[in-house]
């Protein structure tokens, strides 16, 4: 398997613009992957080259692929895309192209980030400590959502045109996540942030009563902690000790059984990629770099604690997107700290605005993130500005993954 450097991608690229156009790009870019989503959730993207149309509006929740038998029972179904009536068709044609390119392709997936089957199923989501439902993330503690993930998981590694497969958003989201119109008007301290964003659905509460947490008093503790903040109580911000403390050390035996639902979803989806393709890639896309709490051990606050999911996976995909070049720096030092040698690192780079106005600032942030890459990605044509892929090539040029293998 070479290293990857890769270019993200939507099919609705492929369909609008054409296959070799989209192939083109990878290569303009001087990279050897392409990384097109399979299942996706929602948005309004602005596509700046797309013939067809400037604006497009995911199908919520939608597969981009024609899934197994199971899809025709399973109580949470997505909905398949209808950008295509030919889906095997497509996917084999892709890979066909691809192939004669010496071009891989990968799958992406943002797997519980999904507004479609939230909104359909609010009893599948995060429910936060007041008890509002929190459509756009699906709580992984839930069985019915870990079995729907599986499904999807088999279908794509038995499709047989991927070398890869990339699990992104197999953790509890933040609170603040650009939902649509979102609106938070008060100050939040980084703690109490993530106290909001806790779930106590009842898959966690009955998770929780299986490890002998004290569930309840947890949920009351986070709520009166975070009602105090808001009503202006003067308080410290806390750290992991602190969290840990709360609720008379309840509060650490709740984040102990609250890490377990995602990280054993994300083995275990990497255990049915295998199964189904032994030669699969597995690879994790890591936003942890982002997380303003920092990490806890080598945990991250939405509850993918890299110890465990380390040994299963293949590549860590660090997401550097930081506009400070300062920021950066340090937090590609306190990644590297956590991570160290343990696995592979395919940075990923996001190559449109705010975090890349320029080929100078794209070129700063390879620079700082290759000393321990083995590859790059960058995210994402759909968006970039056609003139981005020179950067890429010349960015390359100057900063090559210094771990890197294989890349041709």
């Amino acid at each position: 398997m070479k290293s990857p450097l890769g270019l993200y991608a939507y099919p609705w690229d492929v369909i609008d613009e054409g296959a070799d156009a989209v192939l083109d790009a990878v290569e303009r870019a001087g990279l050897n992957t392409l990384y097109l989503t399979t299942w996706y959730h929602s948005g309004m993207f602005f596509l700046p080259h797309n013939p067809k149309r400037r604006l497009y509006f995911p199908t919520p929740g939608a597969l981009y692929y024609r899934p197994g038998e199971w899809h025709g029972s399973h109580p949470l179904a997505p909905p398949v895309s209808d950008l295509s009536d030919d889906w095997d068709g497509f996917w084999t044609r892709l890979a066909d192209h691809a192939r004669k390119r010496r071009i891989s392709l990968s799958a992406w997936m943002p797997v519980l980030h999904n507004s479609g089957i939230g909104t359909a199923h609010p009893d599948m989501v995060v429910e936060n400590p007041w008890g509002d439902r929190i459509t756009h993330t699906l709580c992984p503690s839930n069985a019915q959502v870990g079995d729907l993930v599986l499904s999807v998981m088999n279908d794509i590694a038995s499709m047989g045109v991927f070398e890869r497969v990339l699990i992104e958003s197999i953790e509890y989201l933040p609170l603040r996540h650009g939902h649509h119109h979102e609106v938070i008007g008060v100050p939040l301290d980084a703690d109490i942030e993530f106290l909001s964003s806790l779930c106590f659905c009842p898959a966690c509460m009955r998770r929780m009563k299986e490890d002998g947490v004290d569930g309840d008093a947890v949920r009351s503790w986070v709520r009166e902690t975070v009602d105090n903040a808001l009503a202006g109580k003067p308080r410290e911000p806390m750290g992991w000790t602190e969290l840990e403390a709360g609720a008379g050390g309840a509060f650490g035996a709740y984040l102990k059984t609250r890490n377990a639902g995602p990280t054993e979803l994300i083995v275990q989806s990497a255990e049915a990629i295998r199964a189904a393709d032994a030669d699969m890639t597995v690879a994790c896309l890591d936003f942890g770099p982002l997380y303003p709490l920092g990490p806890n051990g080598r945990a991250w606050q939405n509850g993918n604690d890299l110890d465990r999911i380390i040994p299963a996976i293949d590549e860590l995909h660090p997401t550097f997107y930081f506009t400070d070049p300062e920021v950066l720096k340090a937090a590609v030092a306190r990644y590297n700290e956590v991570v160290g040698d343990d696995i592979a690192q395919v940075p990923a780079i996001r190559a449109v605005l705010p975090q890349t106005e320029s080929a100078s600032r794209l070129s700063s942030q390879l620079a700082a993130t290759q000393g321990r890459a083995s590859g790059f990605t960058f995210y994402n044509y759909s968006f970039m500005a056609l003139e981005t892929l020179d950067w890429i090539r010349s960015g390359l040029h100057r900063n090559a993954p210094a771990l890197a293998g294989d890349l041709s």
